[in-house]
């Protein structure tokens, strides 16, 4: 592991408040249960049973709703203290068909003997230091009939919110924060560029989603509580329809061999 790229250990509870326990972590964990739903059920068929390997998976969350519907998952993580939150949240459902293991993405293929049907990773570029290398990393951990659910934090969402909040110094100087806030994604990556590997590792485009494509431009921010089931629905409703798509703060794609 690359020392710049990013641990949470010291940021566990924090984590799962700001991240899962807001409606910006219901609208991301929507928008990709829908699409993996989508996807299984359409291209692999849902009664199929699946090898799943969840990259940089923190607390589980997917991985274990991946698991009560009967797949084999493999969750893996840099942080020793989100698998153990993992575990304990896998044990207290009584799941015995996900295993856990503390590696980093750029070991996975050595440590790893399997390929998988179905590889996540999601929200996890931001924080590497050679996310070019890493995507290769995935494609090469993937069955040739199988699929990579990856989601990246877009370039394109990062201007047009700090367009949208007048932080036009911010954007001229790269959008290179002065002082590292430790939650906040440090490298988003520009869609064309991401198009540019899937061209390049041979993979195709499924399935493709904005992720909080309005969200966080609500002026009511009270909204956030009081009103989240329609925005739930809103969401989802629009993540899939262009132009709004390109605009979501992160995108999710669904990555299927050529």
């Amino acid at each position: 592991m690359k020392t710049t790229d990013q641990n949470f250990d010291d940021r566990k509870g924090t984590f799962k408040k700001n991240i899962y326990g807001t409606s910006k972590g219901r609208v991301r964990e929507a928008v990709l249960t829908r699409d993996l739903k989508q996807y299984i059920d359409f291209n692999l068929g849902s009664g199929k049973t699946l090898s799943v390997l969840d990259v940089g998976g923190g607390q589980g969350q997917l991985a274990i709703k991946l698991a009560e519907l009967g797949h084999k998952v493999t969750l893996t993580d840099i942080s020793e203290e989100m698998l153990t939150i993992a575990k304990q949240a896998a044990q207290d459902k009584g799941l015995e068909n996900i295993n856990f293991k503390c590696l980093p993405l750029q070991e996975l293929s050595q440590s790893l003997n399997e390929k998988y049907d179905l590889v996540l990773c999601h929200a996890v570029f931001e924080w590497l230091e050679k996310p070019r290398e890493a995507f290769t990393i995935l494609n090469a951990l993937c069955k040739p009939s199988g699929a990579i659910s990856f989601m990246f934090y877009n370039k394109i969402g990062q201007t047009l919110s700090n367009l949208v909040y007048g932080n036009f110094d911010y954007i001229r100087a790269g959008m290179k924060a002065k002082r590292v806030v430790k939650l906040n994604p440090q490298s988003a990556l520009e869609p064309a560029d991401v198009y540019q590997w899937v061209s390049e590792e041979k993979l195709t485009i499924a399935i493709k989603s904005g992720v909080r494509v309005f969200h966080d431009y609500i002026r009511d921010v009270n909204k956030w509580e009081s009103d989240v089931d329609n925005i739930l629905d809103m969401e989802l409703k629009y993540s899939q329809l262009a132009p709004y798509t390109e605009i979501g703060r992160y995108m999710h794609l669904i990555l299927t061999k050529v």
